[in-house]
């Protein structure tokens, strides 16, 4: 009796070590790598080039990369900057529709415009002409930045790290092997007049102590400033 118990104990330690090979090695399979992203259908040079950065420096999947989020512990190293519109509508209808917004709409400025976007849920890449459901936690949007009317421009890869609906707070962290590392922070809060106001609160630190302190202010509060007028505009006008 003792026998037949050790033998399906066995048998099922077994089957176990198998089943759990065989779920690993599909979710090693299944992992999306960097060389699957078609170059062709994303127009900024720079963003391809971001692309081929992570390769360089050894990430091989899209799972590998990770956020590099603002650190509280760390508070005193970070920079700190803050901008508010005034959208026209309802918070509900303005949560609604914020969540929705296709990435090539919403970041279609002079300065700052949408090349791809990974989700990780999905294991999908999403160009700048497909469909696009409501954005959740796990997606990374990769991003061109034009500075200086175009005499610069810059790759950047921020990940959705929080939708959270009760609050109404919407949270990005960038990269953790970019030039700058921190969290951008929007949130939406109902005023007095039944109106919404959007905030956005980013808390960041750069390699370069010059850009950090001189460049970055200027040119985010340009760039967030640009994508509350369009977020403004899809939202009251439709």
């Amino acid at each position: 009796m003792n026998t037949l118990k050790q033998d399906a104990n066995i048998s099922a330690l077994i089957f176990f070590m198998l089943f759990s090979c065989l779920m690993h090695s599909r979710s090693s399979y299944a992992q999306l790598p960097l060389s699957e992203v078609n170059f062709e259908r994303i127009q900024q040079k720079k963003v391809r080039e971001l692309v081929k950065c992570q390769a360089i420096n050894g990430i091989a999947f899209f799972s590998d990369l990770k956020p590099s989020c603002y650190d509280v512990q760390d508070s005193l190293k970070y920079s700190y900057q803050k901008s508010s519109n005034i959208i026209r509508e309802v918070i509900q209808k303005v949560w609604k529709k914020l969540k929705g917004l296709k990435p090539k709409d919403e970041y279609s400025g002079k300065m700052v415009s949408f090349g791809f976007l990974y989700s990780k849920r999905l294991n999908q890449l999403f160009y700048n002409d497909d469909d696009f459901k409501d954005i959740e936690e796990g997606e990374i949007f990769f991003l061109n930045l034009k500075l200086l009317g175009g005499i610069k421009n810059i790759g950047v890869a921020l990940e959705v790290t929080k939708v959270d609906e009760e609050n109404k707070i919407i949270q990005f962290c960038y990269l953790n092997n970019g030039m700058t590392e921190g969290t951008q922070e929007v949130k939406l809060v109902e005023t007095s007049d039944g109106n919404t106001l959007i905030t956005q609160e980013t808390r960041y630190r750069n390699r370069s102590k010059f850009r950090e302190k001189r460049l970055y202010p200027i040119f985010h509060q340009k760039a967030v400033k640009e994508l509350h007028c369009n977020i403004k505009r899809l939202i009251e006008c439709h």
